[in-house]
């Protein structure tokens, strides 16, 4: 009996094992460097659609930023309006004030818009509260009321927005809007902070958030790259 051939065929196996192992080992390593390099075309795709829509805004608003107590791209693609005026409080019925704002904004807003319709993939108009409820609330009443105000400013806002004449005069405007703009309460889940305190008269505000189809395309492989090493 010889034990010669046996050995042999076993080194062959485990030679074969590990040939085939650093085989999937390459192909798994060429795998990541194809998602590293299109993350990272993303990220410069996202970037870049960001800063130019962040300059022309900037361009658009700067004379109006004090005068409306905007601000312009702080914390993401979004145009902020932090006024008590805006609404009354506790209503969600627009004040003038706010509608005369509007009549000058939104017109504008789509104007530089309007040359990104084709990466813009939302634009969200947010309203936010503070954290202030009712003595007659409960912690959870005072935040689901607070969810209702927040989400009726928001769509009130929407709904002024969509019947300025500008917007009514074009329908390439309406029937973009129709698919792209979309209303939302956040009540209080999104509260400003300085130092660990809230600051109440920022934390009540509305939000015009612009979401790129670029941000859409790098969520979408994040998600598969989870969905792969899941």
């Amino acid at each position: 009996m010889s034990f010669l051939p046996t050995s042999a065929k076993d080194d062959d196996t485990w030679i074969s094992t590990a040939d085939m192992m650093a085989g999937l080992m390459m192909i798994f390593l060429f795998i990541a460097i194809i998602y590293i390099q299109n993350i990272s075309q993303y990220f410069t795709a996202v970037n870049d659609v960001r800063d130019e829509i962040c300059a022309d805004l900037s361009k658009e608003f700067s004379p109006d930023l004090e005068r409306w107590n905007m601000t312009i791209c702080e914390g993401g693609l979004l145009v902020r309006f932090q006024n008590d005026s805006n609404f009354d409080r506790g209503s969600s019925v627009l004040s003038s004030d706010f509608e005369q704002l509007l009549d000058s904004f939104i017109p504008r807003l789509f104007g530089v818009v309007w040359k990104y319709k084709d990466s813009v993939s939302e634009l969200r108009i947010e309203g936010h509260t503070d954290s202030t409820i009712r003595p007659s609330h409960t912690p959870l009443t005072g935040y689901i009321f607070n969810t209702k105000l927040s989400q009726d400013r928001s769509r009130n806002v929407l709904s002024y927005t969509l019947t300025l004449p500008s917007m009514v005069a074009d329908s390439n405007y309406l029937n973009w809007a129709f698919e792209n703009i979309t209303a939302h309460g956040m009540s209080s889940s999104n509260l400003i902070r300085k130092d660990g305190r809230e600051l109440y008269n920022k934390s009540r505000r509305v939000e015009l958030r612009i979401k790129t189809k670029a941000e859409d395309a790098l969520l979408d492989l994040v998600n598969q790259l989870n969905l792969n090493g899941s």
